[in-house]
């Protein structure tokens, strides 16, 4: 296990109402730079480790560069000579066939230490010629991806002759890198999105999901999963935040044709006082919510006047607007490059409150797709509101877009996630003044210590009868007091 990609943090663990003093092991993340052609290019939320695999893929797989002349590693500083891409790339054209058992080795692979012991680290994998050359780690799923396709530009692979695999879910943007890296065959351990399957099939992609021990799902291009015979459906039309897909399920030894419900994504525009600030992407629910809460949690505006939807476009008009820098967070989000402030609040939450809203946090949407994460808003002894989007960090801004819309007094409210909590994450609860956050999955260090400067109560690993405090456990009452 690399050490640059972990640090001990101590916790406390509270277990059937016990707690006790733990030192756990959590992910750790830093702020990478990377140059083009000389240049200062991005700032990215990355894991410290396969920099210059990072460096060559980020650019590789975004489509800016065309091909990759070398790269050098100094430190967090990435330096990239590169030609630069001209337009669009051809769809992905390869006679490449693998076997269920290739498919079910990238799965394995990805069962990494870190994995195991953080939970705060997404994996990626690439096959060639029969076997797996490649694995990566980082905070970040897309990085991950990037770090792989790096290895095979860096080591001369033909893409052709490559499939990758990643822990994390397969949107249109992760479907896009093996796109434009020109690799034919793309494995997910999860979920697959509505673009990701509409991109696959233009790109020519073998798009798998739901990559389990003795099963998998293909969505896309099945000929060239060995064994398979059958033809394909069409692809339907959009019709809501979801969509039932066509399939080809492998289990026991053969395919059979199953319908699943995948998540719609869409492109949606943020204006800030009538000028376009931003495009995401995100579920197409929630919009005003999404526009206020966006604003705040990035410490861009404390108190926005008004915001107005016009289909996929939402305009937010404040005007204690700040200019803030930015860089690409681990969650693919926009992460101010500016220290938030503190939190200040005498709320405190029982263990059994903090079980109830870890209860709600999951959706008939997230069972039904397995590819949103939710967020959920607690005030004043329930939950009050919940959200799902694509994006973790989209549906934190949609609760917190909640209560600035409805006038809650941040301080006495709770915020619960399904999402890991890297810094990037905290500082939207710090930003809007939410004291405490409550999430299913795992912290990292730089969130951590965030949430102890910023004053913030760091709850994650929630999983009925425990959960780790990583930061300000004086919150948690205990069961002796009232």
């Amino acid at each position: 296990m690399d050490n640059s990609q972990i640090s001990n943090h101590p916790a406390l663990l509270f277990e059937n109402g016990v707690s006790r003093e733990i030192a756990d092991i959590v992910s750790r993340e830093d702020e990478i730079v990377l140059y083009l052609n000389g240049k200062e290019s991005r700032h990215i939320i990355a894991s410290n480790d396969m920099l210059s695999e990072l460096g060559a893929g980020f650019f590789a797989a975004s489509g800016i560069a065309k091909k990759i002349h070398s790269v050098h590693a100094d430190g967090k500083n990435v330096f990239v000579e590169a030609e630069v891409s001209s337009g669009e790339n051809d769809p992905v054209s390869s006679s490449l066939k693998i076997s269920p058992e290739a498919v079910f080795a990238l799965r394995e692979s990805m069962n990494v230490e870190v994995w195991r012991k953080t939970g705060g680290l997404h994996c990626a994998a690439l096959w060639h010629n029969g076997k797996i050359v490649s694995v990566s780690s980082d905070i970040a799923r897309h990085n991950a991806v990037d770090k792989v396709i790096g290895f095979m530009i860096l080591h001369g692979l033909n893409p052709g002759e490559c499939a990758l695999a990643c822990t994390g879910r397969q949107p249109e943007g992760m479907v896009r890198k093996a796109a434009k890296a020109g690799i034919p065959i793309v494995v997910g351990r999860t979920a697959v999105t509505y673009r990701g399957i509409t991109c696959a099939e233009k790109q020519g992609i073998t798009l798998v999901g739901f990559a389990r021990d003795k099963r998998f799902t293909v969505y896309t291009h099945p000929e060239r999963i060995a064994g398979f015979s059958g033809s394909t459906s069409a692809i339907p039309e959009i019709s809501g935040n979801s969509v039932q897909i066509t399939g080809w399920k492998y289990a026991d030894g053969g395919f059979v044709p199953v319908t699943d419900t995948v998540v719609v994504e869409e492109d949606i525009i943020l204006y800030l006082n009538g000028k376009e600030y931003l495009k995401n992407v995100a579920t197409h629910d929630s919009l005003k919510e999404l526009g206020i809460g966006f604003f705040v949690a990035a410490g861009i505006s404390k108190h926005p006047k008004s915001v107005r939807v016009s289909g996929r476009d939402i305009f937010v008009e404040a005007e204690d607007a700040e200019c803030i820098d930015c860089s690409l967070g681990s969650s693919g989000g926009f992460t101010p490059r500016k220290t938030p402030g503190y939190v200040t609040s005498d709320l405190r939450i029982s263990p059994a409150e903090i079980f109830a809203i870890r209860e709600q946090i999951n959706t008939e949407e997230w069972d039904n797709t397995g590819a949103l994460h939710c967020a959920v808003l607690y005030h004043g002894g329930r939950v009050v509101y919940s959200a799902s989007d694509i994006g973790r960090h989209n549906a934190v801004d949609k609760v917190i877009g909640n209560m600035v819309l409805n006038n809650l007094p941040p301080a006495e409210c709770v915020m619960g996630c399904t999402g890991r909590m890297p810094a990037d994450m905290v500082s939207k609860a710090v930003n809007a003044g939410i004291p405490i956050i409550v999430s299913r999955a795992a912290a990292t260090s730089a969130g951590i210590s965030l949430a102890e400067k910023a004053g913030l109560t760091l709850i994650c690993f929630t999983r009925p009868p425990r959960f780790t405090v990583y930061t300000h456990p004086e919150r948690i009452l205990t069961e002796s007091e009232p």
